[in-house]
């Protein structure tokens, strides 16, 4: 038996990468780039760090529970779009701020893009239906 024969048989039913091992070796990457800048028992806490890291993604990568991987990238998916949403509105707020308003609704807390009209306007939520004064 050869290596390829070998290491083919040791990788299968194994894990593999996600996007959560993707997000764990840029971690690391970033803990030992910012070790770099310091000296110390600071440095050493961040390669620490970035080790322990780099442990983590390789026991998920071949990890043989498969299920379990997947829930973890898939809390970790959920968490990440929350979090590149609030970023992607946040940039849209600065890029239409002349044709546009961002308000929540006060009955859902869903964001409203309003078009941008000087006065007091009442608005229906088209998610949950409740009538409020907004003031622009």
């Amino acid at each position: 038996m050869n290596f390829r024969d070998r290491s083919r048989r040791f990788l299968q039913g194994r894990y593999g990468n996600d996007g959560l091992n993707v997000f764990l070796l840029v971690v690391c990457v970033l803990l030992l780039v910012t070790a770099m800048f310091f000296r110390g028992t600071v440095s050493y806490i961040l390669r620490g760090a970035a080790l322990l890291v780099l442990i983590l993604n390789f026991l998920r990568t071949f990890s043989r529970n498969r299920e379990k991987r997947a829930r973890e990238n898939a809390v970790f998916t959920r968490i990440i779009s929350g979090v590149r949403s609030f970023f992607i509105r946040q940039f849209n707020r600065i890029k239409y701020i002349k044709t546009y308003r961002y308000r929540k609704c006060p009955g859902c807390r869903n964001h409203l893009r309003l078009p941008y009209k000087k006065g007091t306007h009442t608005v229906k939520c088209p998610k949950c239906g409740k009538s409020f004064d907004v003031r622009l």
